[in-house]
């Protein structure tokens, strides 16, 4: 690199350093505070002015919170905090909100959502004892088994009882009962 470059890129950084509309970082987690529909943004810097979108933020103001009561789908946007103290230098602070807020919602932990499965899983296998305990009562004791070498090899069955035997006399007389050709 020439020197012309190397000098060209550090006004360029000087220059990109100097810009005061940058955003300066902070705790997301320590400036934001949401209670049912109630939002609260919290600037950095005492005695802050809030604009929304290049306007004034509609919200109750004091010295460096906007406090937005009955917050809506509407009130989404950029804000930004600046000091309005002229003797300070004019740093902006800038909150995107796109929020969902509902009333008499409650925040669960995870401790919380996890007592609540192992409970519902502990019911569970409690119901599960009870209905095989109550089974196992109502069935009475298993019926006992022959040993297995004592049967007869080969020989089929007896014939159930629920079947008639065939009658020649009936037979022949079925639509059914010879294969005949069709001519």
């Amino acid at each position: 690199m020439s020197g012309r470059e190397v000098i060209s890129l550090i006004l360029l950084f000087a220059v990109a350093r100097v810009n005061s509309d940058d955003p300066k970082p902070f705790d997301k987690d320590k400036n934001v505070e949401i209670d049912g529909t109630t939002v609260t943004l919290i600037c950095p810097e005492d005695s802050a002015k809030w604009e929304k979108e290049g306007k004034e933020a509609e919200g109750e103001k004091t010295e460096n919170k906007l406090v937005i009561n009955k917050y809506t789908d509407k009130n989404n946007g950029l804000y930004h905090c600046v000091n309005s103290d002229s003797t300070v230098s004019k740093q902006k602070y800038y909150f995107y909100t796109k929020l969902k807020v509902c009333e008499g919602c409650v925040e669960m932990d995870m401790s919380y959502s996890l007592g609540i499965v192992i409970g519902d899983i502990m019911i569970t296998v409690g119901v599960v004892i009870l209905i095989y305990m109550c089974a196992k009562k109502k069935a009475g004791p298993a019926p006992h088994q022959r040993a297995a070498h004592s049967r007869q090899t080969g020989a089929p069955p007896p014939p159930e009882p629920d079947y008639q035997s065939l009658n020649q006399a009936t037979r022949s007389r079925d639509v059914y009962a010879e294969a005949r050709r069709k001519n």
